[in-house]
C-alpha cells in the first residue's frame, strides 16, 4: 500500500505508570472505608492491528489483552476499507507480489472469520483494491470506493465508486461517478449517511490537503463541502449517531508536537465547522481510518497520543469527553484502529 502515511507514523516514548488500589483482588470494607475506587470496564474496544493481531481494551481502566488474532491477515490492512454490518467486521488487505485482493470476514459474534478473493471488474486492470468501505444499512450491501493500480496513486487511473453485495461478493459499478476525472488521487475516509457518501479526499498524497466531499450514490453527484476555519483536511470521520453531524480529526502543522491533531464537530446542513475547545493537546495515532461509533452508549471513540497511548470518547449527547490512559500498550503500533466493541 503507498499512501505515504508512515511518514506521518508517530514514534512515542511511554512512560507507563501502573495503578494499584492493593495486591488483594476482592473489594474489603477496608478498602471502602478508605474511599478506594474499584474502576470495572463496561466496555471492551476490539483494536485490529495491521498484521491481523486483535487486542481488548477496556474503556475505564484502559487495560490491554490479547484477543487473538485474524487468521492469514498478514500486513497490508487499509483500515479505511474496514467497516461492519450487524453481524459482520468486513477487513480489506491489499496484495501486490503476487496482486491479490483479500477481503476478511469476521463475524461480531463467535470472532470466526473466513477470507474471500474478491474479483474487481476488468476496467481495474490487475492491481486494483478497495480504498474506503461502508455498510449501507438500508440496502443491506457494501459501498467501497475501487481505484486501479492500487499500489501506484500518482498514476492517472479511474476511481470509482461500487456496490458489493455480501452473499455473492458480486460488484455493480455506479457510472457517472469517476473522482480521478475531477483530479482526486488517495481516499482518506469515508462515512455513509442515508445515500449520501461523506469522503474525506486529497489530489495528492499529503493529508493536510484533502477535501471533505458528498456523493449523492442515487443522483450520481459530487460536491466539495466547506472547511473555511481549519487549515488542513478532516481525517478519521465517524457519524454522530442519529444525527446529520461528523466527528472528524484536524491534522495541525507546523506546531512543534508531532502528529498534533484537533476534534471538530461538523455540521453538514449548514457546513460549519466546531471545535471541541475543551480538549487538551492530543496526536493522532492513525491517519487513514474511521473514527469507531459505539452504538451501545452512543460514544464516539479513537486512539489517540497524548504521554502514550489512550482512548478518546466523546458523548455528543451532553457534548462531553474523556481521556482513559492505556496501561500496557506495549503490544500496540500506529497500523491499528477500534474496529468492534464487547458490552460486558
Amino acid at each position: 500500500m503507498n499512501f505515504n502515511l508512515r511518514r506521518f507514523s508517530l514514534i512515542f516514548i511511554f512512560s507507563v505508570i501502573l495503578f494499584s488500589c492493593s495486591s488483594d483482588s476482592d473489594p474489603t470494607p477496608e478498602k471502602e472505608e478508605r474511599g478506594e475506587t474499584i474502576v470495572q470496564d463496561d466496555y471492551q474496544y476490539v483494536a485490529l492491528r495491521n498484521d491481523g493481531r486483535l487486542f481488548t481494551i477496556g474503556d475505564q481502566t484502559g487495560e490491554v489483552e490479547d484477543a487473538g488474532r485474524i487468521s492469514d491477515l498478514e500486513f497490508n490492512t487499509v483500515f479505511n476499507s474496514v467497516t461492519s454490518s450487524p453481524k459482520n467486521n468486513y477487513i480489506f488487505e491489499a496484495w501486490f507480489d503476487p496482486p491479490q485482493q483479500r477481503l476478511f470476514v469476521r463475524n461480531r459474534t463467535s470472532g470466526n472469520s473466513q477470507m474471500v478473493e474478491l474479483e474487481f471488474p476488468e476496467e481495474f486492470g490487475n492491481v486494483p483494491g478497495l480504498m474506503s468501505l461502508d455498510w449501507d444499512a438500508s440496502q443491506g450491501n457494501l459501498v467501497g470506493i475501487i481505484r486501479e493500480e492500487f499500489d501506484i496513486p500518482s498514476l492517472d487511473k479511474p476511481i470509482k465508486i461500487a456496490r458489493i453485495e455480501p452473499d455473492t461478493y458480486e460488484m455493480t459499478i455506479l457510472e457517472n461517478l469517476d473522482l480521478n476525472v475531477l483530479g482526486y488521487r488517495n481516499v482518506f475516509s469515508s462515512q455513509l449517511i442515508g445515500q449520501r457518501l461523506y469522503v474525506s479526499a486529497s489530489k495528492n498524497s499529503n493529508l493536510v490537503d484533502a477535501e471533505l466531499l458528498e456523493i449523492d450514490l442515487t443522483e450520481k453527484t459530487l460536491k466539495v463541502l466547506s472547511q473555511e476555519s481549519i487549515n488542513t483536511g478532516l481525517l478519521n470521520l465517524g457519524r454522530i449517531p442519529e444525527t446529520n453531524t461528523l466527528l472528524g480529526f484536524a491534522p495541525q502543522v507546523n506546531t512543534g508536537y508531532a502528529g498534533e491533531v484537533k476534534p471538530y464537530i461538523y455540521d453538514i446542513d449548514n457546513e460549519e465547522l466546531d471545535l471541541l475547545e475543551t480538549v487538551p493537546r492530543i496526536s493522532g495515532i492513525h491517519f487513514a481510518h474511521k473514527t469507531f461509533v459505539n452504538l451501545h452508549s452512543g460514544e464516539m471513540v479513537s486512539l489517540i497520543g497524548k504521554e502514550g497511548y489512550n482512548l478518546f470518547k466523546y458523548d455528543h449527547s451532553n457534548n462531553d469527553f474523556e481521556i482513559t490512559p492505556i496501561t500496557n500498550p506495549e503490544d500496540l503500533s500506529t497500523m491499528i484502529a477500534i474496529i468492534d466493541v464487547i458490552k460486558l
